[in-house]
């Protein structure tokens, strides 16, 4: 959703320091269809890309000009290995978009940085928000990756022009992608389920039911305040409620409550479960055996379930929720708490392959530097 030059030029044009509402306000409704720079997003980008060409074919008339983006720390389960790459040409009116990385020698302007916080700039939308709250999302994100350029921004304005207009039309059809169980992650879920209510909401009517998972031990990277993650949900005869961190005392107690530690969850809280191999099955069931498993000295496991006398939800809310897991799963970032704590045990710090792909880079993003509001830490 972006053609991402502009987001870098407005790297420090604001700040939205602990503001989480501005992220997700400057944001495209919806939670998107593609991943960004996949496939599928490549393909919708060039029929995109084609038609306001053609809506702009006078003023790019005679406009050359060659962009290429790479996005580091793909998602593990696209299996394209680490890094997801495009190039724009712009010839005489013309637009070509495919996938691949380009030397530097041949493009006029190249950008690099980390793909989830490429992904939430991509679905940045600027038509329609204001200026300002828009400013300080972009400036919040820009402080999060590191970045590297070659070539110059264009300053042409028709091309300037079009890149806009060609980001605006792409962001609300790619995926952003959130640090596990933070608020903004949360957005996510409950657009899932909201909308998924609506299709069911007939069936739902006589239900009265609470889930609500919670983690403590957060990293402080993205609970800065020390605050607990988490995620429920509280369907009251066809009325969903969709919440973040712990669920609400008024609402206590949840009829499926899930409570644990936030380190040794993350692998497998993200997996894609429709798109592991048997090798990634297999090796989630190793991590779930030995960092999921009961401590050698209390016994306990990192992660409980308790039911009321209702029992799992039923058919009904299981409508609603089962493809929560994935649809989630698909829209959050690949960083590890490990990745700036060294102090975390090994069973739960060392990178699975089901999670993070071969050549994942930390460095990309920025945490052992600020936290995912861009403040110092």
């Amino acid at each position: 959703c972006r053609l991402l030059y502009c987001h870098y030029s407005a790297h420090n044009e604001g700040n939205a320091m602990g503001m989480t509402s501005d992220l997700v306000t400057a944001m495209a409704d919806g939670i998107g269809e593609f991943s960004y720079l996949s496939e599928e997003w490549i393909g919708a980008a060039q029929k995109q890309l084609t038609r306001l060409a053609e809506l702009q074919s006078d003023s790019l008339a005679g406009k050359q000009f060659v962009f290429c983006e790479v996005a580091h720390n793909a998602p593990a389960f696209l299996h394209v290995g680490a890094k997801l790459a495009m190039n724009m040409t712009i010839d005489n009116g013309l637009v070509s978009v495919v996938a691949g990385e380009l030397p530097d020698s041949e493009c006029d302007f190249k950008l690099q940085g980390d793909h989830s916080i490429l992904s939430n700039l991509a679905h940045v939308q600027y038509h329609g928000h204001d200026p300002k709250v828009v400013a300080a999302a972009i400036g919040r994100l820009g402080t999060l990756s590191r970045w590297e350029t070659a070539g110059e921004k264009p300053i042409d304005p028709a091309i300037k022009a079009f890149f806009r207009s060609a980001h605006d039309a792409m962001a609300p059809l790619t995926m952003p992608r959130f640090v596990f169980m933070t608020p903004e992650w949360a957005t996510t879920g409950r657009y899932v389920v909201s909308t998924r209510a609506e299709k069911y909401r007939d069936q739902l009517s006589n239900i009265e039911y609470t889930f609500s998972e919670v983690f403590t031990d957060t990293p402080g990277y993205a609970f800065p305040d020390g605050s607990y993650g988490g995620f429920w949900v509280r369907c009251d005869r066809g009325n969903v409620t969709v919440g973040a961190g712990p669920l609400p005392e008024a609402l206590q107690p949840a009829d499926l409550q899930g409570r644990g530690l936030y380190t040794p969850v993350v692998p497998a809280g993200r997996t894609v479960n429709a798109a592991l191999t048997e090798e990634e099955q297999q090796q989630l069931e190793e991590y779930s055996k030995v960092a999921l498993g009961p401590d050698k000295d209390t016994g306990r496991r990192p992660m409980n379930f308790t039911l009321s006398e209702k029992g799992p939800f039923g058919p009904e809310l299981g409508g609603v929720m089962e493809v929560l897991h994935d649809e989630m799963s698909k829209r959050t970032a690949g960083d590890l708490p490990s990745d700036y704590d060294d102090s975390i045990k090994s069973e739960w710090a060392t990178p699975n392959q089901f999670d993070r792909p071969d050549g994942y880079d930390k460095s990309w993003l920025r945490y052992d530097e600020v936290d995912i509001f861009g403040d110092p830490r």
